[in-house]
């Protein structure tokens, strides 16, 4: 895989954040100190950092380090969001288990539930997210829908499970993620979640429909997301900004 390394050190790290060998607000171990433990060069060092700043874990300071400002997760699976980024940051702290994979042709039927073009060719895995802190229970279901090209994805999802899919498909095939759409609705829960996340069919849920689109707006992924109406919570901070007109 390309820049394998770079990825394995932001696993190492990622890992080390979330379950506390690096506590919040202490700092991780200098360039030069991680370079030598992993023998990698700066740049790879560098790399994995800075994925590390993109999902919120780490702030950055000349002279000063890296400084752990989130651990990833809280108790109640609820957080604030400002950003995109920060959405997706949620779901690369939860560990992801890999379900059943398979090739489909998007339907009239699919298409509307996708909100996408017919006749598209996609490669279809499901998977849940585990809670980090409650022995594993499961509080996401999700089926991605990613192009029938991207073959690997799912054995690198599977090897990378803190990983965004955003983050690999980028990596491993250079299409890097330039817009996520997404779509909130409140919903029945579908039979085909409800078996993973050991919830009752048809009780309330959260779906959350994401479209990640490429430079040139061409999908890169879909992903279909379910929340038990129990498990999940989502808060937006919005403050009211004024502009001085002189």
């Amino acid at each position: 895989m390309k820049n394998a390394r770079w990825i394995k050190l932001a696993n190492d790290l990622t890992k080390g954040i979330t379950t506390g060998e690096f506590p919040l607000h202490s700092y991780l171990p200098t360039e030069a100190e991680l370079c030598a433990q992993y023998n990698v060069s700066r740049y790879t060092v560098r790399l994995a950092l800075a994925d590390l700043t993109r999902m919120g874990l780490i702030r950055r300071w000349p002279r000063l380090g890296s400084k752990v400002v989130s651990v990833g997760f809280d108790e109640s699976y609820a957080r604030s969001f400002t950003s995109v980024s920060e959405i997706d940051h949620l779901s690369s702290t939860h560990k992801r288990e890999i379900q059943l994979t398979q090739e489909c042709v998007v339907d009239q039927e699919l298409a509307q539930e996708l909100e996408c073009e017919k006749y598209l060719r996609f490669l279809r895995f499901t998977n849940i997210r585990t809670h980090p802190t409650d022995e594993g229970k499961p509080v996401v279901w999700t089926a991605v829908y990613v192009n029938a090209a991207y073959s690997k994805l799912p054995e690198l999802a599977r090897h990378n499970p803190l990983v965004l899919l955003s983050t690999l498909i980028e990596k491993e095939y250079g299409e890097r993620c330039q817009e996520v759409t997404q779509k909130i609705s409140a919903v029945p829960l579908p039979a085909e979640a409800a078996i993973s996340l050991n919830a009752t069919p048809g009780s309330p849920a959260l779906r959350i429909l994401r479209h990640y689109l490429g430079i040139r707006r061409n999908i890169l992924e879909i992903s279909e997301s379910y929340h038990p109406g129990d498990r999940y919570s989502l808060t937006i901070n919005m403050q009211n900004g004024r502009r001085d007109v002189r």
